[in-house]
């Protein structure tokens, strides 16, 4: 009963914070092949892929080993295709930030993401892949999803 009454109003309701910085691909080659199709004949080799932040003007890799996804991306089937969720970089407090998602030795995509923020959110607003646009919250609504050729 002493527990009950120790807690005083501020603790019962403090506000949540929302983080919706990911944004997820699927990756075809030309012929319209699912890349990331562990059955595809040379698919692109989750243990190849690598994520590196740009922060201050330095690439650094990506790795947090007590996470789930410690590379900050997963691998999952979606309806009747794989893809890959990444989590774009939000490590400072600027409005754009820059991750790169290397697929192997010899090809890597810059993925510029702009976000808003205020004190509870964290949400990704526009995604660039290699300075191309490729998502608009305000047009392209809430599914955070680009076909990728490859």
């Amino acid at each position: 009963m002493t527990m009950l009454f120790a807690c005083n109003k501020s603790d019962d309701f403090s506000p949540g914070f929302i983080v919706s910085i990911e944004f997820d691909f699927s990756v075809f080659n030309s012929q319209d092949v699912d890349l990331l199709d562990p059955a595809t004949a040379n698919h692109i080799e989750e243990d190849d892929i690598r994520l590196f932040y740009e922060i201050d003007g330095k690439i650094l890799g990506v790795y947090n080993p007590y996470m789930d996804n410690p590379r900050n991306f997963m691998i999952y089937e979606h309806e009747n295709e794989y893809r890959i969720k990444v989590v774009l970089n939000d490590s400072d407090a600027t409005e754009e930030t820059i991750t790169h998602i290397q697929w192997n030795d010899d090809d890597t995509d810059v993925i510029k993401a702009r976000f808003s923020r205020t004190e509870n959110i964290v949400r990704v607003n526009r995604v660039w892949l290699n300075d191309t646009q490729i998502w608009d919250s305000t047009t392209d609504g809430g599914i955070k999803h680009y076909k990728l050729t490859k």
